[in-house]
């Protein structure tokens, strides 16, 4: 268990990859693993780990280089939905992949594939927190102008 998700599985890249191809052009697909459990195949998160794992870089933060090592089947504790989540391992440590908004979507960025890019949960978090600061300021200037209007 790890970032509080109660673990079911390790399924190998080489295991969940073929599947995100598979069902690629359909929505809210979920297939079944042998264990039983459902879980979803077609989130636009799996298709940008896809996308990256198939490129000359690989599946890697695209800040610090960490690669994904594996796939885990989990679900949030006192939930019934299972799902995907991609690990690294740094340091003898499991790390959370998350993808990322390269523009954020706080601050006008689209929610699609090509705006999205892998990137560890450390980074991303990172990311964030100047993100909020900019989209702060861009609220409070916006208050602002309606004052100024």
């Amino acid at each position: 268990m790890t970032q509080n998700y109660l673990r079911y599985e390790i399924l190998s890249l080489e295991e969940v990859l073929p599947d995100i191809k598979l069902y690629w052009n359909e929505s809210k697909r979920k297939i079944q693993h042998p264990n039983g459990k459902w879980y979803g195949i077609t989130s636009l998160r799996l298709k940008t780990f896809y996308r990256a794992a198939r490129s000359s870089k690989g599946l890697e933060c695209v800040r610090c280089g960490l690669e994904g090592a594996f796939f885990a089947l989990e679900t949030t504790p006192g939930q019934e939905s299972t799902h995907l989540n991609l690990y690294g391992i740094k340091d003898d440590t499991e790390i959370l992949f998350t993808h990322d908004h390269k523009h954020a979507r706080a601050l006008g960025g689209a929610d699609n594939l090509s705006n999205t890019q892998v990137m560890c949960s450390p980074c991303n978090g990172n990311k964030a927190k100047g993100e909020s600061k900019e989209a702060a300021r861009r609220r409070k200037l916006g208050e602002k102008q309606n004052v100024d209007d």
